[in-house]
């Protein structure tokens, strides 16, 4: 038997039934990124060697139905996803059952992860800050059109597309994403808890059936990580960092936020409601008066208006701008927000990092 090569790239790009070793070769000196089950390797084509990409050689298990059902699910929402600027993209897959390896070529992205560019530069000045959040909130809403939520969004799972520029994005590893099998007459949903402590949505903390909209929490975390250099909710005990997050008990404490403009407190606020329903969507967020500011054409849409052509979900919009402080949520003082905050236990250097090992997409995936 030989390799069951799955093409995922446009028709024509592979040719005739060369094998997949014939079409790539590969660069094993050294991996790129290690798993405990993967490695990675830089690999190009034969016939054009000018562009690298990144080779992903998972080693799967005899009889692991469960791990190659997650493998081949994500392989088949980065095919639905397809070619779009800001999610990594799946370029091939070689699937060698007889081997029990399974080879992934994919996107090479050399800048990194956004949480090591954020660890480099503390925090991102606010219009490098609002063109990131753009790119990523225009990846958001195309993966939400597609029925997909991705369940796991954060610094380590967006990766820059290269080293010189800082708010050039990809979306990658969509392990936990979720698919709506019947879309668009069903919305994805799931009871299951998944995702990274510091990003999840209250109702997954609370273990209810949630959305899409768990994405626009997450985005609304990294917003606030991209502005400031730490984490809005943080606690070294997992029960009370969960109780800050259901509770939202954030602050923007001074000096840290006296540069950082009203409009994006605001934006980040309207993405971090309790309520999942209350939350901006993907689209309403790129309409958001603080991502069409002074380099946008429409430099006269203003917060009012926001607010009128968005009136349909009257409990969030009939109002003004949601306060830190709202009663609704009943916040509890945040041990970090005063002379804490950017401190070593506040800033976002230390988190996510068990042992202090990398969080590499590639390596990940299947791991």
């Amino acid at each position: 038997m030989g390799n069951q090569l799955l093409t995922l790239c446009p028709p024509g790009v592979l040719h005739g039934d060369e094998s997949f070793d014939a079409q790539y070769e590969v660069d094993e000196s050294h991996p790129i990124g290690t798993g405990k089950f993967s490695e990675v390797f830089l690999c190009w084509r034969r016939n054009s060697p000018e562009n690298r990409y990144a080779l992903k050689v998972i080693q799967t298990l005899p009889g692991d139905h469960l791990s190659m059902n997650r493998i081949y699910e994500e392989i088949s929402i980065l095919r639905v996803l397809g070619n779009h600027h800001a999610i990594i993209q799946l370029v091939d897959v070689d699937d060698m059952p007889e081997s029990n390896c399974i080879r992934l070529v994919a996107e090479l992205c050399e800048g990194g992860e956004l949480y090591d560019r954020i660890q480099s530069k503390q925090s991102y000045p606010e219009m490098e800050a609002k063109t990131l959040v753009r790119n990523l909130l225009e990846a958001v809403a195309y993966i939400h059109g597609k029925g997909i939520m991705h369940r796991d969004l954060k610094p380590e799972n967006i990766l820059l597309v290269s080293k010189t520029n800082d708010t050039d994005i990809k979306i990658s590893d969509f392990g936990l994403a979720k698919m709506s099998k019947d879309f668009p007459h069903r919305l994805p949903r799931s009871h299951s808890i998944c995702g990274s402590d510091f990003y999840l949505a209250p109702e997954v903390v609370k273990q209810e059936e949630y959305g899409r909209e768990i994405d626009i929490w997450s985005v609304g975390v990294i917003t606030y990580v991209l502005l400031n250099g730490s984490l809005p909710f943080f606690h070294n005990v997992l029960h009370k960092l969960y109780r800050q997050i259901v509770e939202r008990d954030l602050s923007f404490p001074e000096p840290q936020w006296s540069k950082v403009s009203k409009g994006a407190q605001d934006f980040i606020l309207r993405l971090l409601q309790v309520r999942a329903g209350d939350r901006l969507t993907a689209e309403q967020a790129l309409n958001h008066p603080w991502l069409r500011g002074t380099n946008s054409p429409m430099n006269s849409f203003n917060m009012n208006s926001f607010a009128s052509q968005n009136s349909g979900n009257q409990n969030y919009y009939g109002g003004a701008s949601p306060q830190p402080g709202d009663a609704q949520n009943q916040y509890l003082q945040n041990p970090y927000s005063n002379n804490m905050v950017g401190s070593q236990q506040s800033r976002y250097s230390p988190h996510g990092r068990p042992g202090g090992q990398p969080n590499n997409y590639y390596a990940n995936l299947g791991a």
